[in-house]
């Protein structure tokens, strides 16, 4: 993410300030209605921008918070705002629980349903919302003309300026992970969940206050204002301004709010323009359009250090054994693993060897909480874990590095420090050494021994034998999910059933 500077703080306080000292009120209006949208719009940022998910009820929850505030402005007075906010932020927490445990589409599909639920209520729940006419005549207990306008535009100030600082440092790399690389993120001891559920619910609070702040604007509230209309404004606007930037939100609010009255005179053909408007920012500014403009600008870039591995490695502390007891695993009618046990200790490198589909990394998966062991136990000293999500069984003391770079742009030195540097007493690495030249084998082999000498154990998996063999205390062979031999790396290199399934000898097993 760019930086915030200068530049982006004089264009955030222009719009307020021109709006007080020259603009007629209907410019103050405008102003008033590109800070709700903004502001609605950062909400939405959270979740859709930050984390990757297509939240389609952002729309309704601004809804939710003008009704709120109506209903509550006659006898609260200025604390409907912060009714509306707790409104809107209680049924995206409620909702979030089943919602959030869908992926992809289906989270979408299932945000789009709680907007209708939202849109269903406000239009035949008369005694309360007043149905298809809405509610009116509440307006004299909220802020309006220039009052309105500072509050709205303070609340984005400050919302802009916490989103920048917030995630423009290491909740900027953890949200990275989060939505690039789930499984990466896990095994580093983040909650992908905890992450989500508190960008839906603090991303419907802010949408639940544009919405009051809308209805304080407006004077009137009708189930329009739970439309789909709104949603599809706040999606374009985010898409258009930047998702991820922290002024996007502000861009786009601009233009959803100002191209439709500079295109006044096209009549109906004005979306047909807006939507053209729209598809060139996209094709020549994916980033968005704030973005763009830094690029043009030459804004630096906010690059947090690539993970490295230290010099010295502190002392590790924590678990000192990790054993698995009888552990299986089927995928339909594929025994994985079956019946593995083994025990590590702290200060001990193991190695996993075993010819392909063998198990090695079903067995790492296992271990690390990626998948869900059908039986046996596997426990860090008296600690359970094959019940664990993985960010819990991270926080155990448990590392993984992956065989694939999973993020983009990442490498392996990058994904092996990110699990070194959780401080795990233990590390699980999967095919390190794939694709490394000599040079960086013997790298790997280095920072092996340091691993351990640090005191910590280590499960390596990896297809070089002859660098196993250097750098394991002990080799374990796996042969379609069954342990077949364990031992020194000499001893297990000369069993004669390891040379068979593994070193291609055509050797009778003993």
């Amino acid at each position: 993410m760019r930086a915030l500077g200068p530049f982006w703080i004089a264009i955030l306080l222009l719009p307020p300030i021109l709006a007080l000292a020259v603009l007629p009120p209907f410019g103050q209006r405008m102003v008033v209605l590109v800070g709700i949208y903004a502001l609605m719009g950062l909400g939405y940022q959270l979740v859709f921008g930050q984390l990757g998910a297509l939240n389609l009820a952002q729309g309704a929850l601004f809804g939710v918070g003008a009704y709120a505030a109506a209903l509550a402005a006659p006898a609260f007075g200025w604390l409907a705002l912060p009714v509306a906010i707790v409104a809107a932020a209680v049924p995206a927490a409620i909702a979030a629980g089943p919602i959030l445990r869908l992926q992809s589409h289906y989270f979408a599909l299932a945000t789009l349903a709680l907007a209708s639920i939202v849109n269903l209520v406000a239009v035949h729940a008369e005694g309360l919302t007043g149905g298809a006419n809405g509610i009116s005549g509440f307006a004299s207990g909220l802020p309006r003309g220039p009052v309105l306008l500072v509050m709205v535009w303070v609340c984005l100030g400050v919302g802009v300026l916490a989103y920048a600082k917030l995630f423009g440092g290491r909740c900027g790399e953890q949200a990275r992970l989060v939505r690039d690389a789930p499984l990466v993120a896990a095994t580093l001891g983040i909650d992908g969940g905890r992450w989500r559920l508190a960008a839906f619910v603090v991303g419907g609070a802010l949408a639940g206050l544009s919405g009051a702040f809308a209805a304080a604007l407006n004077g009137v509230v009708s189930p329009e204002v739970t439309g789909f209309p709104v949603m599809v404004l706040c999606l374009t606007s985010v898409v258009v301004g930047g998702s991820r930037h922290p002024m996007g939100a502000v861009l786009g609010a601009v233009l959803a709010v100002c191209l439709p009255e500079m295109l006044r005179d096209f009549q109906g053909a004005w979306l047909l323009v807006y939507a053209a408007a729209t598809l060139a920012v996209v094709l020549w500014a994916p980033g968005g359009l704030a973005e763009g403009i830094d690029r043009l600008r030459g804004a630096p870039v906010l690059l947090l250090p690539a993970p490295a591995v230290p010099e010295r490695l502190a002392l590790a502390a924590g678990p000192q054994r990790l054993v698995l007891d009888n552990v299986a695993k089927r995928f339909g009618g594929v025994e994985a693993l079956g019946g593995v046990s083994l025990a590590v200790e702290r200060g001990e490198i193991v190695g996993l060897i075993g010819p392909n589909g063998s198990g090695k990394t079903t067995l790492l998966n296992v271990i690390g909480g990626l998948d869900r062991a059908d039986s046996g136990t596997i426990a860090l000293d008296a600690a359970r874990l094959e019940r664990l999500p993985p960010h819990a069984i991270a926080r155990q003391g448990l590392g993984r590095s992956f065989q694939s770079h999973m993020l983009p742009g990442d490498t392996r030195s990058a994904d092996l420090a990110r699990a070194v540097a959780t401080g795990a007493a233990f590390l699980l690495l999967d095919e390190p050494a794939a694709g490394a030249t000599d040079r960086e084998r013997e790298q790997l082999a280095s920072l092996l021994r340091r691993l351990r000498d640090s005191g910590r154990g280590v499960v390596i998996v990896d297809h070089d034998v002859d660098l196993l063999a250097r750098v394991c205390d002990r080799l374990i062979c796996l042969d379609r999910g069954k342990v077949i031999a364990v031992g020194r790396p000499a001893d297990v290199r000369a069993s004669p059933d390891v040379r068979a399934c593994f070193l291609g000898v055509e050797e009778a097993a003993a």
